[in-house]
Parts: C-alpha cells; structure tokens; sequence
C-alpha cells in the first residue's frame, strides 16, 4: 500500500466538493438560505442601533411624547422581531435539514462508488492490501469524509457569509468600525491558517497510526484460535499496546496543534475585541460614532468572534478528517490493471480449447512465478496441476480465466487471445471451487444459489443433491433446512459442508470449464470421501483444470502436468514433466517420486 499516490490538500478539498456538483441545484437552494440566515443575523446590529439611537433621544423627564416616541418605536421594532422569529425559525431549520441531506446523499454515493470501485480491482491489488487497512478506510475513513461533507454545507458554507453580513452592517452603522474589524481579521486568518496547516500534517500520521491499530486488532480477532493454541496471548497483547500507544502519541501530536488554534483563536478575539472598544472610545470621544453605533457594532463583533471561532473549529475538524479523504481517494485513483480493451468481444461457449503459449507471470516486484508455460488443453478433457509448493500452480488456474494478466505469451480460447474476449463473458462459462471455500453470511440457499440469482428452489435443491449435501442441509440445527443462517464466512457448518456447498454452487452454475484448486486439501477422511464423490459427478461432461496436492485425486486425468517448486532454481515455474499417470510413473521421474512419497497404492481407485 505504500505506492499509493497521495493527492494533495487542495486537489482533495476539490475532489470533496465535486461530489455535490450532482446536486448543484440543492446546493444552491443551502446557499440561498444561507444568505437569507446571514441577512437576519446581520439585522440584529441594525435593531440595536435603532433601539439605542430611539432611546438616546429621550430628554429626560422634560420631552415626555419624545420619551413615548421612543417606545413606541421600540415596541414596534419588538412586533418585527416576533413577527420574523417564526421564518427565521423555518430558515434555520432548512438551513440545518438541507445541509445534513447535502452530506449525507454525497457520502452515501461515495460509500457506493467506493465499493463499485474496490470490486473492479483485480487480485494482485487485492492482495497486496491489509483487510484491517481497507476496514479502516471503509468505516472511520468514510466516517471523516461524511463530517468533512457535514462541515462544508452545515458550518462553512454558512459561517462566512454570516460573518460578511454582520461586517456590512457593522460597516452601516459605524465606518470606522467596519474598517477597524476587517483589519484586525487579517493577521488572525494568517496565524490560523499556519498552525492548522501544521495540525494537517499531524493529523495524517494520526490517520495512518489508526489504521495500523486498526490492522492489528483485526489480526488478533481473527487469528484468536491460534493465538488461544499456542498460548500467545502476552505477545499479541504487546504488539497490540505498541500500536496502540503509537495511536496515542500521534493523536496527542495532532490535539497538541488543536488546542495551539484554539488558544490563539480565542486569546486574539478578546485582543481584537478590546483594540476595537478602545477604538470606539477614541471614536465616541471625538465625535466619530454616537453611543448607540458603538454598540451596536460592539454586539456585532460579538457575533462575529462567535462566528469566528466556531468557523476555526470547523476548519481544525474539516483539516483533522482530510487525511480520511486522501485515504479514500488513494483507492478510487487506483487504476484496475485488467479491463476490456476496446472493441473486445463476448466469448462464446468453448468448444475446441485453451492454449497456453510461452506463458510468463510474474507478481510485482518479484521474479518470475511462471516461465514458459505451453500448455493445450482440449474441450472435455481433465488436467491436473501437481508439484511442490511454490511452483505458481494456483496461479496458472488464475490466468486462464484472466484473474491476473500475463507479462508475456498469449492464453487463448479457441484460438481467439483472452485479452480479445470480454473478462465477464469468459466468467459466465467457468465455475470455480478453491480449496477454503468461502460463503456469505447469509442462508444456505442463498449462497448455493450465489452464481446464478435466478435459480428456483428445485434447481438449488438438486444441485445440493449432486453435492451431496442435500441431508446434511436438512439436518441442520434450528430446523431450518436451507434457510439457515451459514454465518461469518460459513462458520456455522463444518469444512466438508462448506466445501460440498461450494460444490453445489458449481453444480447449479452450469458452466463448461471447472477450476479447482485443492478442494480436498484441507479435509477429514469422511468429508473428502463425500466431497470426492461430489467432484467425481461434478466433472462429467465438463473441462475440468485442477490443482491437487493429493495425487489420488488426479490418477485418471487426461493429463497431468509437473511444475517445479521455487526450491528448483533452474526449471521453477515451468511444466518439467507431463502425461497419465501411468505414463508419468513408468519415467521414474519427480511424478513417481511423489506417488512413491505418498503411498499412493493405498487409495482406492
């Protein structure tokens, strides 16, 4: 993950702001409310100096329709003010709901992007990533961009032009003030915007040491059995405390940067503010401002200084959660190495076979995995993958239907290039069952049904019953048959059940070619026997490639194929022999070692 591209701040606070220009209209309705609040907000200052300028003409005692005047005027500016508290009510309101909508319609396209994009990328990115690393951006990070979205539509968008009209009517009221104010904002905004920058920086770090927490919990949680096993725990307890205490250093780093801002926010308002009344004193004193402008524009520091600080703390939480969208948007700007080229066409049903010519794959950054493969495979045929570990034999059973892209050489469908034919269409004609099957956590029907959403209940019910694993789905606990919840990656069956579920979605796919990669590696004696029994009926009729490392699941293949494992310096990565099995162990080559190593003659046939 470290050659993510990291975007910059001003091209992420773009990227968060484009993700409402599909609703510009509704951003311009927030805005237009906005400035209708700011315009009510501002109104206060005027009432103010109207009141005060009424009463300021009150003579006494001595001018009593004067004084009855003067509140007169004031009970009339009091009916104002009722008759406008219910719309600025409904104004703050739509202000409020609009804004939160704005937020949340944005993160939830994002989430839905995100997502959409993640599936598009192919294996080799996949594997490079920590599961806890993209639980991270996933959540907390989507988490930040929604209160960056949050603080955009609810606070930004509404605090400067609340600010811009207080200041205009401070501005009418008192020039001089006006003048005063705006100049004393200068050199607050300079200072901020340097300790929020560097409250930025240390807010990435922080970031990155959560999602390294984040990783290590992870690992724990789901390695907990081994951990209980092999009596592990005060080692992972202290691995954990490391990136723990890494999280806290860093978070105290970024908050130490917080509490910089804001002590500098709140002691430079009260500097500014005491500046400007020294100034209204000296205005008053020399007949500039009469009592009433001076406070009036006092009340309208007020709400400026309070508008002020709360757009500062917006600013610190918008900067401490953009290293979250910088996190989301290193994802999005990955680029999927495999897509159709133009013009790629539907790969129809196979019917003559699959070539591999000069095959060469190696993963990033490291040496070759596979070199020179030549390999034919007809329709209808069965050809086993065998050999030490290491050899790229899972692999090999990924590039032929184009999970990863060769660096060199051509895999071929009936003599038209994979990378011709359409990635999806190719999918549509191989059903795939790998060695740890993995299942939804959603019911047993559901995930037989998986490959092909269609299905009707017979049709997943006679699949279960080639797999063999019809009974056992009835017998569930609970009683619910094929209802039954199959919980976290299948938890809730045991490894032959799962496996035999698998089985049953291949059967239900109904594809020509069929992928298995050690589907029996990992079993019991009872479950292998029935999910040998499985693949046995599942490969009739259909091309089968398979990995296997117990070979007497592969005796009556058409053709077997031995890679050399990586401790083969000289032929790793390529097919050093081929052939039945019969052929194969007449050679007395590394095949009949391997048969001989395990006791192959002890299997039945």
């Amino acid at each position: 993950m470290n050659d993510l591209q990291r975007p910059s701040m001003g091209t992420t606070l773009s990227r968060v702001f484009k993700q409402g220009w599909p609703y510009r209209k509704l951003i311009a309705l927030v805005f237009l409310i906005t400035m209708v609040n700011a315009a009510f907000a501002g109104s206060i200052v005027l009432v103010i100096d109207l009141l005060f300028g009424a009463w300021g003409e009150i003579d006494g005692a001595e001018n009593p329709e004067a004084k009855q005047l003067a509140v007169s005027e004031s009970y009339d500016l009091g009916l104002l003010l009722l008759a406008a508290a219910p719309f600025v009510a409904l104004v703050a309101f739509g202000t409020r709901y609009l804004s939160q909508l704005l937020a949340n319609t944005c993160v939830r396209d994002l989430r839905e992007k995100f997502m959409v994009h993640l599936v598009k990328l192919d294996l080799d990115f996949h594997s490079g990533v920590g599961r806890g690393d993209m639980m991270t951006r996933v959540s907390a990070d989507i988490d930040g961009v929604f209160d960056i979205q949050q603080k955009i539509y609810g606070k930004l968008l509404q605090r400067p032009l609340e600010i811009i009209g207080l200041l205009i009517m401070v501005y009418i009221s008192n020039v001089f003030m006006g003048i005063a104010i705006s100049i004393a904002m200068v050199p607050l905004t300079i200072v901020l915007i340097l300790i929020l920058g560097r409250m930025r920086r240390r807010a990435r770090g922080a970031r990155e040491a959560m999602a390294e927490n984040y990783s290590s919990f992870e690992q724990i949680t789901s390695g907990i059995r081994v951990i209980k096993s092999m009596g592990s725990s005060k080692r992972e307890n202290e691995r954990f405390a490391r990136t723990n205490n890494t999280l806290f250093r860093r978070n105290m780093r970024m908050f130490l940067a917080r509490a910089q801002s804001d002590a500098f926010t709140e002691g430079g308002i009260f500097a500014a503010a005491a500046g400007i009344v020294f100034l209204g004193a000296w205005l008053f004193a020399n007949d500039h401002a009469q009592p009433e402008e001076v406070l009036a524009c006092l009340v309208g520091i007020g709400r400026i200084t309070a508008s002020m600080r709360e757009l500062q703390k917006v600013w610190g939480d918008m900067l401490y959660h953009l290293p979250a969208a910088e996190r989301i948007h290193e994802i999005m700007d990955v680029e999927p190495n495999i897509v159709d080229k133009p013009g790629a066409i539907m790969c129809p049903v196979p019917s003559s076979s699959i070539s591999l010519q000069d095959v060469r794959f190696a993963y990033d950054g490291d040496s070759d995995v596979l070199r020179g493969i030549n390999l034919e495979i007809k329709m209808g045929e069965t050809v086993a993958l065998v050999g030490a570990s290491g050899g790229g034999k899972s692999t090999l059973l990924d590039l032929i239907p184009r999970m990863h892209d060769v660096r060199s050489g051509v895999i071929s469908w009936d003599g038209v290039d994979l990378k011709d034919l359409q990635q999806d269409s190719v999918l549509r004609h191989c059903a795939i069952v790998q060695q740890d099957s993995f299942l939804f956590d959603d019911t047993v029907f559901e995930n037989i049904r998986y490959g092909r959403p269609d299905a009707s209940r017979e049709e997943v019910e006679e699949a279960a019953k080639k797999a063999y694993v019809h009974d056992d789905i009835l017998r569930l606990e609970g009683g619910k048959g094929y209802e039954s919840p199959v919980g976290d990656r299948g938890s809730r069956l045991s490894g032959g059940q799962r496996q035999r579920v698998s089985i049953a979605r291949a059967f239900l796919r109904d594809a020509p070619v069929l992928l298995m990669d050690e589907p029996t590696s990992a079993l019991d004696a009872e479950s292998e026997s029935y999910v040998q029994a499985a693949i046995k009926e599942l490969m009739e009729g259909r091309t089968t490639i398979m990995v296997a490392h117990r070979l007497a699941t592969v005796k009556h293949a058409d053709k077997i194929c031995v890679l050399a494992g990586k401790e083969d310096e000289v032929n790793r990565g390529t097919i050093i022999e081929m052939g039945r099995h019969d052929e194969l162990v007449a050679q007395g080559g590394v095949y009949a070692e391997m048969v001989k190593g395990q006791s192959l003659g002890a299997y039945p046939e």
